[in-house]
């Protein structure tokens, strides 16, 4: 199976058993609605994360991370050595963030919560 594949599925998976130890330690009778519901807040926050990794993808933070790095610099009181750093540190927040954890985070995240929304109604 492909890495990709593998790493959708753990990460799909892991929240599966974690929903279900939540909802079985929560006080009062264990209950399917109980268990779709912490699944649901669980692939909420799965997706949020990935959602938040695509947006930093894009670029869109890039601006703002050349704006503080200019201002930084003209604020330095030692600018020959900001103009060493800066020149060692020069990179896009865009470019650290992996693709593929992002879209794994994304896909898994909103498989989950579609599955669990497709199973409320269903109750």
């Amino acid at each position: 199976m492909n890495l990709y594949v593998k790493r959708i599925l753990v990460i799909s998976a892991f929240p599966i058993f974690i929903a279900l130890g939540v909802a079985g330690y929560t006080p009062g009778p264990f209950t399917l609605e109980k268990y779709i519901n912490t699944l649901f807040y669980f692939a909420v926050s799965i997706a949020l994360i990935g959602i938040a990794l695509y947006v930093v993808r894009e670029g869109f933070f890039d601006f703002f991370t050349y704006s503080f790095k200019k201002v930084s610099k003209a604020l330095s009181r030692a600018p020959e050595i900001d103009e060493q750093i800066s020149f060692k540190t020069n990179f896009h927040l865009s470019e650290r963030v992996n693709v593929s954890y992002m879209r794994s985070f994304l896909y898994s995240g909103l498989f989950l919560t579609f599955v669990s929304i497709a199973v409320a109604y269903l109750l």
